[in-house]
């Protein structure tokens, strides 16, 4: 595996955790099924999501947010970048939630919007196929239907920088949500094939078993859904965690495709793309290709 001597420099994105409750699991967590064809991860179950638009700042998308400036957004963010910038994360996390699954995290004058009405429904169904079709913008949605975007919804969760090393890089800020009542997924049937719930330990154990593809964010984002067990835990922990961005090593160690994080004894002095001396003591953050599936190791 070759250094990568000039990187790729990574596209900003956003992505949504959509969580709702589970009497036999505690919390089950949506993942959307990448398709075969696709460009970035194909054949792979990940959150729904995607680049972040220019339109994304436009102005009448970020008045829209409720109880959110680009301000606050900014310093919840914790980045020196411009403020309508830092809003569009939130705006381009809530339209390819819209886009990619039909949920719409919105309202109309305070009542959040449901699709139990099949025209209601109807009209979304369209609005959302004029969308994919580039016949509309989200803006043109939310002016047609006087809607306000519930931003304070989402709750930010983790940023994951690509490694220097992939050929396809992003900069993904990850939030939160739960699943608006009166709302069911429904793939795009383009950029996805199926969109399914599943708990955050039978995911794990099927990517384990090699018959679920995970990227290796959405792996170690399950992880610490699954740690933190309920729905009402894992907001609580996204309202108090200081979020640090996290950029993954790709190495070669012991003849295997290996991913090094920060905290792993090895990360510090790794070369992306180089072999790794793995007779190094300390703690082990890392995961490993082991028969075409990532296994997790971890260890103080």
């Amino acid at each position: 595996m070759a250094a990568t001597a000039s990187p790729a420099a990574p596209a900003d994105s956003a992505a949504v955790i959509v969580i709702r409750e589970s009497a036999a699991a505690g919390c089950e967590v949506l993942l959307v099924e990448r398709h075969a064809d696709s460009r970035a991860f194909a054949g792979a179950h990940v959150f729904p999501g995607g680049r972040v638009d220019a339109a994304d700042t436009a102005a009448a998308l970020q008045t829209s947010c409720i109880d959110l400036t680009p301000d606050a957004a900014r310093a919840r963010l914790g980045e020196t970048l411009p403020a309508p910038r830092a809003l569009a994360f939130w705006i381009a996390a809530l339209r390819e939630l819209f886009e990619e699954t039909g949920i719409l995290l919105a309202s109309v004058n305070g009542v959040p919007v449901r699709f139990a009405d099949p025209a209601v429904h109807a009209r979304f169904r369209a609005h959302r196929a004029s969308l994919l079709r580039g016949e509309s913008t989200f803006a043109d949605v939310v002016q047609r239907e006087g809607l306000r975007l519930t931003t304070d919804r989402l709750e930010y969760f983790s940023r994951w920088i690509t490694p220097v090393n992939a050929p396809r890089r992003y900069d993904a800020r990850f939030f939160v949500a739960r699943l608006p009542a009166g709302q069911a997924p429904q793939h795009d049937a383009r950029e996805t094939t199926a969109a399914e719930w599943f708990a955050p330990s039978a995911a794990l154990e099927r990517a384990h078993a090699g018959t679920l593809t995970l990227t290796p964010p959405t792996m170690r984002t399950l992880e610490d859904l699954q740690l933190l067990g309920t729905c009402d835990a894992i907001f609580t922990a996204a309202r108090a965690r200081p979020v640090a961005a996290i950029l993954p090593k790709i190495v070669e160690l012991g003849g295997r495709t290996t991913i090094l994080y920060p905290g792993d004894a090895a990360y510090e002095n790794a070369t992306p793309g180089a072999a790794v001396d793995d007779a190094l003591a300390g703690a082990r953050n890392r995961l490993v290709l082991d028969g075409g599936a990532w296994r997790t190791v971890r260890s103080q």
